[in-house]
């Protein structure tokens, strides 16, 4: 399995695209989807997302900015989400802070929406404050 890599930019539009697709072709199995923040450091950012291009689906996307990884995952609930996170925290040992996942439509009902509150949580956790909106405005 290969996943494709992008940058942090980039998530807006993926994510406002993919909500347009699921909408407009009804399409049950790929309506929900999560969001899933990974903060490691300089050190292992890319042995993770080495690791990350091997056991993620090809129809996953990692997003990536400098030490941070946002994991899009189509059809992921929730629970499969955590699951992936404590997973990928437990093995790297990194900070066991509550993960910051966001679940469409349940955290969202658009991709601004969904992305504001994932931003948001991202910054209550981690005190880290990421404008994944950049291009919002152009799309």
């Amino acid at each position: 399995m290969a996943c494709i890599q992008l940058d942090f930019k980039d998530i807006f539009p993926v994510i406002k695209h993919h909500i347009s697709l699921v909408e407009r072709f009804e399409d049950k199995y790929h309506r929900d989807f999560s969001l899933i923040f990974i903060k490691s450091n300089k050190k292992q950012i890319k042995d993770i997302i080495q690791m990350l291009t091997k056991i993620l689906r090809n129809t996953d996307i990692i997003f990536i900015n400098k030490k941070n990884i946002v994991i899009f995952s189509p059809g992921a609930d929730w629970n499969a989400s955590f699951d992936i996170a404590s997973g990928i925290k437990e093995f790297y040992n990194i900070e066991n802070k509550e993960s910051v996942i966001s679940t469409y439509p349940d955290n969202g009902e658009n991709a601004l929406k969904l992305l504001e509150n994932f931003s948001a949580g991202i910054h209550k956790n981690y005190d880290i404050t990421i404008n994944f909106l950049t291009n919002a405005r152009s799309v």
